[in-house]
């Protein structure tokens, strides 16, 4: 039992720290004794001096309290309610969000798994479709031709742990004593410029979009080049028009 004491009123209350509404009864109490303050008061300057508050005063104190309290307990109500509603709606809302956020990442990646399966496709067309290099030239064909079905790797110049175009051309040259240059467009100005139609075997392809040189290949006779091409496909045989040609050194 609480007791709270203005100007010989005193007001009981009961509650538990536990219980639920042990916080309403609390701002109940404030009210109620901002409410006697304010009865004490006027009473207390009517007179010009203390006056005791009698019985019918007390009762009167006591309606408001009553009053005070009900309305307190409707506003915590309402506040309550409109608590409860508001957090529902904020769930909702965030499970709504949810869903959406879980559809857009599953329609993403199943447009990410369509592309990959789409290139995978378009890769194995490509690798049953790849012309046949002629080796019998020998020399720089023939000698770049046992590398086919090795890895392509940028930067690299192995040609059998893996090499990029330039790297390649450039590694297969050095077999026969040629010293050329590590990048494409510096391989596009060695030796001297050949026509397509006079074009042999171990002639360097330079290849590139206008005029700027950014593939280099091999020449293998019959329309068809060896080179490394890309890391999925590695060091293979391809025609000799899968890009614009810039131009078409021979060297040594």
């Amino acid at each position: 039992m609480t007791h709270f004491k203005f100007n010989d009123i005193i007001i009981l209350a009961d509650y538990e720290d536990g219980d639920n509404l042990s916080l309403k009864r609390k701002l109940s109490l404030v009210l109620i004794m901002a409410d006697v303050l304010v009865i004490a008061m006027v009473v207390t300057f009517k007179g010009n001096s203390t006056v005791d508050v009698k019985a019918k005063d007390t009762v009167t104190a006591a309606n408001v309290l009553v009053q005070s309290e009900e309305s307190l307990d409707n506003y915590i109500n309402n506040e309550i309610e409109e608590y409860i509603v508001a957090r529902e709606e904020a769930a909702a809302q965030a499970r709504a969000a949810a869903e959406a956020e879980a559809a857009r990442k599953a329609e993403e990646e199943a447009a990410a798994a369509r592309l990959v399966a789409q290139e995978q496709a378009r890769q194995a067309i490509i690798a049953q479709t790849a012309p046949v290099a002629d080796t019998s030239y020998g020399g720089v064909a023939g000698f770049a031709a046992q590398f086919v079905g090795n890895p392509y790797v940028y930067g690299g110049t192995s040609l059998t742990n893996g090499a990029d175009c330039s790297g390649f051309v450039m590694s297969v040259y050095q077999n026969f004593g040629v010293s050329l240059p590590r990048t494409a467009g510096g391989q596009a100005t060695v030796g001297q410029a050949v026509s397509i139609e006079n074009a042999q075997p171990g002639d360097i392809i330079s290849y590139g979009y206008n005029g700027v040189v950014s593939h280099s290949a091999i020449y293998a006779g019959n329309n068809t080049i060896i080179h490394a091409s890309t890391p999925s496909l590695g060091i293979r045989t391809d025609s000799m028009y899968i890009m614009p040609i810039v131009t078409i050194r021979r060297v040594g």
